[in-house]
This record gives C-alpha cells, structure tokens and sequence, in this order.
C-alpha cells in the first residue's frame, strides 16, 4: 500500500521549498491564545503555540506545534516538530524532509526524509520515509515503508545506586501489528511489538517514481491555476459565485447534476454516433464530456479556496493565487490517502461537474425570468398609456 510513495520525500521537499515563500504572512497569532476556527499560515520559522478548536494549514520552511490542535493538521514543511506540549487531537498529514513527534498525535500520515517518533501516537502510523526511529510508543498498527528501521529496546537494564543491575520493565512500542517494506529486514527488539510483524523485502525499486510525482504534481497545481485565471478572464460572475454552490440550499442539485450530467452525456453521444448522420455532433459530446471531467475538480478546488478566502476576508488576487496552491497542493496530498483519497476525488469531480452544470442551466434560466420581465413592465407601461 505504500510501497508506491517510496522515495516521494526528495520531490516532495523540494516542492514545499518553492511554495515556502510568504505569499500569505501570518499575523501575530500570539496574541490570541484561542482560535475557533480552521487556521492556515504560509511562512518561514512557524510557531504553534495557542489553541486552536479546528484544522491547521501549513507551508513554511518549519513548523513546530507546542499547543492543541482540535482537528486535522495539513503541513508540507522543510521539518515539522510536535513538541512535548503539542497534542493534535485527530490527524497530522506532514509532508517534510524532517518529522519529529515528540508530543501526543491521534494518527500520523508521514513522508519524509527522517521520521523520529519520541511521543506518543495514539492510532496508526502511515508513513514513507529514508530512516525512521521508533523511541515512543504506537498505539495500535504501524505501516512503514523505508529504507532503515529502528525501534527502541525497552528490554535494557540499568545500574542502582549500589551498582546493581536492574531490569527496567517491558515497554511495548508497537500495540499492534508492525507492518513494514524495505530493501533489507530490520533488528526487531523481542517484546517492543505486541502483535505480528510483518516484512516485505522490496527486490527493486521504481527509480522513475520521483520523476512521476513531480509531474503529477505539477500538473494538477498548474491545471488548477489556469483553469482559475481562464475564470476570471471569461466567466468571472462564476468564479466568485461557486462559493453559494456549496451551501446547503444547492448542494443537493449540485451532487445530482453532477452524477446525471456525465450519464447523459455519454447516452447522448452513443446515441447520435449510432445513427450516423449526427456522428460528428456524438463526437463533439463525447469531448465536452472529457473536457468537463477534466477541469471539473480544478473547479471543485477553486470553489474551496474562495470559501476559505472568503472567510479570512482575502480579497487580493495575488493572495488568493497562493491560498489556491496550497489547497491544490492539500487536495492531491489526500488523493495519496488509500481509499479517503478515492472517494475525496471522486466527490470532487461530481461537485465540479455538478457547479459547472448547475451555473449553464440557471444562467439560462435567469436570463429567460429577464426578459420575460421586460416583456411584462413593456406591456405595462402599454396599458398604462392606453
């Protein structure tokens, strides 16, 4: 399962450098020692050190968190440390060359270069890494790919005061399962994991996978920019208006525009290539399909942006360009995720499909509601002279 990230930390490093200039400078966060919403800082030497009660974003060169973090924390970092006060009460999704958990975090999803766990995890640890120490403690499965494992051998013994030695007590690392791939077997201390160990010697490895990642990457961030800068320029009432898509009165129409509009469109198109003479109208359909399906979750993250833009009341283009990369940046970081990341794309191109479809239709509804409105006050005002 992850055995396909290896070796994803020296791309995703350098990417995380080249998004690390302040395009968003945060505020004194100091000063407030509680935050009630999602918070999201881009900068150089980031601290943590007030709570807050919902998600953390974060690019920065470092990020260090030393206070409560209520929700999901979303960090792409040249080195992240959880300090010994840090408690992040759900997820940490860290993308960084360095990963120093020394505090308390529900369940780690890690890539990085070195990966050091000294505090404690409560759930699951996912991570892909070069080197990763295990000093702390596991709460229930570790899935690891790298190249070198270590965990720390609570089995050791010490001297008293008399100069005696004395076995400490057992302390398990790993609660449950181990489960780990890389190009040599570890040293496994007896007694540090509680449940099975399970080892998958990798025989050779996708040197390309770099190279894929970064285009990947790179892709789908450039797309995304384009697509938004290609909005404002030719449909700009629906760039600004994708926020109103999302909310509860039209999120339903949305969804089901978005699982109908595809099916039509693919009925329609074998339809009109089955009887010959429209061939070519069935293969203009079948290409607005694909380019729809294409630009769909590009949309479906613009309309995200502006909802956090709208939020923190940004309003300059050249600030929204970088919360933009950023939340592309998060959204392919969940599309690594196994089976969160599928479904997250998948709801992501039915709600693009779904805006897109949902702003032609009553676009053209609202111009037909004009018109006939002008009909009306013309009649009336007849009348009136009458």
């Amino acid at each position: 399962m992850l055995k396909n990230k290896l070796k994803v930390i020296t791309v995703l490093a350098i990417i995380m450098l080249l998004f690390a200039i302040p395009i968003v400078r945060a505020d004194n966060e100091t000063e407030d020692s509680y935050k009630r919403q999602d918070v999201y800082l881009v900068g150089e030497d980031v601290v943590v050190d007030y709570i807050i009660d919902g998600n953390l974003f974060v690019i920065a060169d470092s990020l260090t968190i030393d206070s409560q973090i209520g929700g999901d924390v979303f960090v792409c970092a040249n080195e992240v440390t959880v300090g010994e006060q840090g408690y992040v009460y759900s997820n940490l999704f860290a993308a960084s060359n360095i990963i120093n958990i020394n505090g308390i975090v529900y369940d780690l999803y890690g890539i990085g270069k070195n990966v050091n766990i000294n505090g404690y995890v409560y759930r699951d640890i996912r991570t892909t890494s070069s080197t990763i120490n295990i000093n702390g403690i596991i709460g229930r499965n570790a899935y690891i790919n790298c190249s070198d494992l270590y965990l720390s051998d609570k089995n050791s013994s010490e001297e008293n005061e008399d100069g005696e030695n004395t076995s400490l007590s057992n302390k398990t690392v790993i609660s449950g399962n181990l489960n780990y791939s890389s190009k040599k077997e570890a040293n496994i201390p007896e007694g540090v994991v509680s449940g099975e160990v399970n080892f998958e010697k990798e025989e050779t490895v996708n040197e390309n996978i770099i190279g894929t990642y970064i285009i990947s990457l790179g892709t789908f961030v450039i797309t995304v920019i384009a697509i938004w800068l290609i909005g404002l320029w030719l449909t700009p009432k629906f760039i600004k208006e994708t926020p109103s898509l999302l909310t509860k009165k039209k999120i339903l129409p949305v969804i089901g525009l978005g699982i109908l509009t595809p099916i039509v469109l693919v009925i329609l198109s074998i339809l009109l290539l089955v009887l010959g003479i429209t061939s070519t109208l069935g293969i203009l359909l079948l290409i607005l399909f694909f380019v729809l399906i294409a630009i769909s979750t590009s949309v479906f993250v613009i309309a995200i942006n502006n909802i956090i833009c709208n939020k923190l009341k940004i309003t300059k283009n050249i600030t929204i360009l970088g919360i933009l990369i950023l939340s592309a940046i998060v959204l392919w970081l969940i599309g690594l995720i196994p089976y969160v990341g599928s479904i997250v794309s998948f709801i992501a191109v039915i709600s693009g499909l779904g805006m897109i479809t949902y702003s032609i239709l009553f676009k053209n509804k609202k111009k037909e509601d004009k018109k006939a409105k002008k009909e009306n006050k013309k009649e009336v005002k007849k009348e009136n002279k009458k």
